[in-house]
């Protein structure tokens, strides 16, 4: 199962704000178990969409003002709310906006709407993992795949790095 939950990246201004959406396929894996006969995407996958959205933002925002390039890591969610039910077929468009943005740690605030209504709202804090303080405990094939994941996700999400 891939673990990308946004398939684009509509609309991003480094330091404020980013907008997105997922497209939610009727074959997810996921609907297997999820209910049979009654599939629901699982609130959890739907607060991870905004999470995933909002590390993109961090991340760029932190390359952009800094030069440092970070892997940013959820920590929580405080306060987060499942409003309405997310179904196949839906478009999932997620918005996340910054509210802070440390040397170590970042915070966005996060809704997910299908249709223009919410189905989630939630604040996202991360950690901030300086990838070069990382770099000397990994080896060259381990820094090699994180880059080129890195590199590929930005051409998956926006079409450039």
């Amino acid at each position: 199962m891939r673990f990308v939950l946004v398939d684009k990246i509509d609309r991003l201004e480094t330091g404020r704000r980013a907008e997105g959406h997922k497209q939610i396929a009727p074959d997810e894996e996921y609907f297997r178990d999820h209910f049979p006969g009654y599939p629901i995407v699982p609130g959890v996958l739907v607060l991870e969409s905004l999470a995933q959205l909002g590390g993109r933002l961090v991340e760029a925002s932190v390359r952009e003002v800094s030069g440092r390039r970070v892997l940013p890591m959820l920590a929580k969610f405080e306060p987060a709310k499942l409003i309405r039910q997310v179904r196949p077929g839906d478009r999932l468009d997620l918005e996340v906006d910054v509210v802070a943005i440390g040397d170590e740690a970042a915070r966005v605030k996060g809704t997910a709407l299908v249709d223009r209504k919410r189905v989630a709202t939630a604040e996202i804090m991360y950690a901030l993992l300086d990838l070069n303080d990382v770099l000397g405990h990994l080896d060259e094939g381990q820094i090699s795949r994180l880059f080129e994941w890195f590199d590929r996700l930005w051409l998956d999400l926006r079409g450039a790095p």
